[in-house]
């Protein structure tokens, strides 16, 4: 299982805006970031498994670095989550 911190995306979110590698940022304003995690196939393939309970629903909730929003498709299955 691999488990990555907010932390360490926002570490590395400021460098690559600041255009630097491999050292600690400087950047610390939280609310200038958008991050999305898909999960759906680039492809378009469809995995043919319905969860009627979650087809098309979006989920919103806060924590600690912003708004969390939670994307299900067509198929109820998860397609991303999108922090901002």
């Amino acid at each position: 299982m691999a488990e990555v911190h907010i932390k360490e995306i926002m570490k590395y979110l400021g460098l690559a805006l600041k255009g630097e590698e491999g050292s600690p940022s400087n950047h610390h304003q939280a609310d200038d970031f958008f991050l999305e995690l898909k999960f759906n196939d680039p492809d378009g393939k469809k995995s043919g498994i319905v969860d009627e309970d979650f087809k098309n629903e979006t989920i919103t909730v806060d924590c600690p670095y912003g708004s969390v929003t939670i994307l299900f498709d067509d198929e109820g299955q998860l397609k991303s989550i999108e922090i901002c």
